[in-house]
């Protein structure tokens, strides 16, 4: 999952660079004050307008409040859509075109309060969810929030014959993900999979939409409460899906 912005690149600035961007826009601004120029005004404007907005924008919001990611892959389809048109090798899908969610994730609501079930939450996972091989690193990922302290978790099969999420010994009703996950569980799914998992202080059980195409809790454990970034809220791109999320 990535930052969404004017680019790439201005969306992972640090703060260091921004301190750097923004007092040197300062030293031009006081440098072209002294000038008469209706030019030179316009520019030492425009400079001071660009040191608000960089302040603004990237050490008070996106720190603490609001900030933008767009989605990359399938895993919580069809919630959030992330694919590219064409044929995915690895998922064995044909896409006929192109579709990238661009969401806001709330990074304020859980200073105040506690993550719920339900909830689509942005994360900094460990390494050890990175599967795209090479030198592992945290990666930033998006997954629905299944599982809180205490709970008990199972993917079984359900009495209908199909694999199922318990929760405490009760199936969930579901509604929200792509398809029923196959009868036949990965290899690799082992948390939760092979035997109940109990979830300790601190430990949450998350899972993607997308149960079929999604690297998450099953695969490498639980995570840890502290590496919760923010509660995914609203959809702002493409156009025509524009809402809340859910």
């Amino acid at each position: 999952m990535s930052e969404a912005g004017a680019t790439e690149i201005l969306a992972n600035l640090s703060i260091g660079t921004i301190v750097v961007i923004a007092l040197a826009l300062t030293l031009l601004r006081l440098a072209l004050v002294p000038l008469r120029a209706p030019f030179a005004r316009s520019i030492a404007e425009l400079t001071e307008s660009l040191i608000i907005a960089g302040v603004l924008v990237f050490l008070i919001i996106r720190p603490f409040f609001v900030q933008a990611f767009y989605i990359p892959s399938e895993s919580m389809e069809p919630t959030l859509m992330g694919h590219t048109k064409g044929y995915n090798p690895r998922t064995g899908a044909y896409y006929p075109e192109t579709i990238h969610d661009h969401i806001f994730v709330n990074k304020l609501i859980y200073r105040f309060g506690e993550p719920k079930h339900g909830d689509i939450i942005v994360f900094r996972a460990e390494k050890k969810a990175d599967i795209e091989g090479g030198m592992q690193r945290e990666n930033v990922l998006i997954k629905r929030l299944i599982g809180l302290p205490k709970d008990t978790i199972e993917v079984k099969l359900a009495p209908d014959g199909k694999m199922r999420v318990f929760r405490n010994g009760q199936q969930l009703n579901e509604p929200y993900i792509k398809e029923d996950m196959t009868e036949t569980p990965p290899s690799a799914a082992e948390y939760g999979v092979n035997a109940p998992i109990t979830l300790g202080e601190g430990e949450l059980f998350v899972m993607g939409d997308n149960r079929n195409n999604s690297n998450d809790s099953r695969f490498w454990g639980t995570l840890k409460r502290d590496r919760v970034i923010g509660k995914a809220m609203f959809r702002f791109w493409p156009l025509n899906r524009i809402g809340l999320v859910r």
